[in-house]
């Protein structure tokens, strides 16, 4: 399941990228994120998709980089972190996004993984950043033609919990299952199959969450390589646990620490966190479905599982049994 869960696969959404199509100069990058273009803060290692316009015109379908070590360049197309000095990104996957009919523009999809070589600095606000970190740019380049700078915020940690809407997954949609309902957190059982309303897990169970933005790693490992085993956070997370119903992420504020964070064995860019199911609290209830006026789809959790860094969080929301 897991393997099937977390190919890197890339089937990149299209919706909120029609008009950037028109608009958007040659070769020009547009946004980037999980479901949707976001702003940009991301951490060595992280897994991130790239969207493009005017580039990747005679792509007709996903191209995906094979076993082993990552590629730096993908169907004549290359992603350059600028800081100091150029350093390639490994790819993972190129895909045509479809925008909308003819006259729309052309928008490509680029999977990367952020070099673990980029520095990272955090300045609170009455900080002074040195100058070549603020000036952190990233830009994409076609057949050995650069395309615009874009900004970048690098920072030591950008945790983001895996769904499975991501673009960064297979078959991930980009858009949830239900419009305006939540997209379900890949955690799952130690048996890898996902924690759901019908396998919900257990008090005292190990579980798995899956992620990525976690930075570097003690001992570091090499940009676009699969980790040979699972290899430890270089920084220290910690974990929040709310059981009010489909309760939001939080920063963790108590020392709470996972059983494990780190890189997966075999999967470049991917973490997991490792941690155990607390008791639920008396009169907990179970996971609950298909409540009027809710619709039949919309699953009611009991527990959210917050994990936190020193610059980012990031949550899942599960069902345990109270049994």
């Amino acid at each position: 399941m897991v393997q099937s869960i977390i190919r890197y696969a890339l089937m990149a959404t299209a919706s909120a990228l029609a008009a950037w199509g028109q608009s958007a100069g040659p070769n020009t990058i547009v946004g980037a994120g999980y479901v949707s273009p976001a702003s940009l803060r991301v951490a060595p290692g992280q897994i991130i998709t790239v969207y493009a316009a005017g580039v990747g015109s005679t792509l007709s379908q996903p191209v995906f980089a094979g076993a082993g070590k990552l590629p730096t360049s993908l169907a004549g197309l290359s992603v350059t972190i600028r800081q100091g000095k150029d350093i390639p990104a490994p790819i993972l996957a190129v895909s045509p996004v479809t925008t909308c009919s003819a006259g729309c523009g052309v928008i490509t999809a680029i999977t990367i993984q952020i070099p673990y070589e980029m520095l990272t600095f955090f300045c609170a606000p009455d900080d002074v950043c040195p100058a070549f970190l603020l000036a952190t740019e990233f830009f994409v380049t076609e057949n050995g033609v650069a395309g615009t700078l874009s900004a970048l915020a690098p920072v030591p940690d950008q945790v983001h919990i895996l769904t499975e809407c991501d673009s960064i997954l297979p078959g991930g949609s980009g858009d949830s299952p239900v419009s305006g309902l939540p997209c379900q957190a890949v955690v799952t059982h130690t048996n890898n199959t996902v924690v759901s309303n019908m396998n919900p897990a257990k008090v005292g169970e190990e579980l798995v969450a899956y992620a990525v933005g976690l930075g570097a790693t003690n001992p570091s490992v090499t940009s676009g390589q699969p980790a040979a085993q699972p290899t430890p956070t270089a920084e220290s997370f910690t974990l929040d646990f709310n059981f009010h119903p489909n309760a939001l992420a939080a920063k963790p504020v108590s020392q709470a620490a996972p059983l494990f964070t780190g890189l997966t064995a075999g999967y470049p860019g991917l973490y997991q966190i490792n941690f155990v199911v607390p008791p639920l609290p008396s009169g907990a209830l179970p996971c609950t479905s298909g409540q009027a006026p809710l619709p039949a789809s919309m699953v009611i959790t009991n527990l959210t599982v917050s994990v936190g860094g020193a610059t980012s969080f990031d949550g899942a929301a599960i069902c345990v049994s109270p049994n």
